[in-house]
C-alpha cells in the first residue's frame, strides 16, 4: 500500500472542528465532527510516554476509528470528556514531592506525594528513571508507571533525594 493511501486511511481529525462527549451509560465517547457522530469510541495512548497527547479512538472491536495528534487542542468540554476516560485507562500519578528514596541492594524504596495521595513504591535500579528533559518517567517493579512533569517545580528537598538515583 504506498504511503499517501496509508496517511488518507487513518482518518486524522483537526481538534477545532471535533465536539467529544461522554456516553456514561456505554462508558465510551461520542465523536461529533462536523454533525457526523461517532459513538462507542474508546481511546488509546500509544505513546503514552513519548507522545501523551496523541489519542486514537477505536471501536469496541478494536478497529481504529480516528486520531487527534494533540487533544490538548480541543474544546475544554471536549478535553474534560476526553480525560475522564483516560483517567480510569491510564493511571499515572504525578509526583509532587520526594519524601525519601532508601536504597535496599539493587532496589530502591520511594516514598512519594502524588496528585493521588501518597505512595510508596520499589524500583530496580538506575534504569527504572528515565529522564526526558525536564520530564521524569520512573517505572516500579510492578511495571507500574510514575511521572515528574517538571523538574524544576520540584522542591530543593525532592530534587536532592531524586539527583542521588540519577
Amino acid at each position: 500500500m504506498p504511503i499517501i493511501e496509508f496517511l488518507k486511511g487513518l482518518n486524522i481529525l483537526d481538534p477545532k472542528r471535533v465536539k467529544i462527549t461522554f456516553d456514561e451509560q456505554e462508558n465510551t465517547l461520542k465523536i461529533n465532527v462536523d454533525g457526523r457522530i461517532l459513538s462507542g469510541l474508546i481511546p488509546a495512548k500509544p505513546f503514552p510516554i513519548t507522545y501523551p497527547e496523541f489519542v486514537i479512538f477505536r471501536d469496541s472491536s478494536g478497529v481504529d476509528v480516528c486520531i487527534i495528534r494533540d487533544y490538548r487542542e480541543l474544546d475544554e468540554e471536549s478535553k474534560r470528556s476526553l480525560q475522564k476516560v483516560l483517567d480510569k485507562i491510564y493511571f499515572i500519578p504525578k509526583i509532587q514531592r520526594i519524601m525519601s528514596i532508601e536504597t535496599s541492594g539493587d532496589e530502591f524504596l520511594w516514598d512519594v506525594l502524588t496528585d493521588k495521595g501518597p505512595r510508596v513504591f520499589r524500583t530496580r535500579g538506575r534504569m527504572s528513571v528515565i529522564l526526558m528533559g525536564k520530564r521524569v518517567v520512573i517505572t516500579d517493579i510492578n511495571d507500574n508507571v510514575y511521572e515528574i512533569e517538571d523538574l524544576s517545580l520540584l522542591d530543593p528537598k525532592s530534587l536532592s533525594e531524586l539527583e542521588a538515583t540519577i
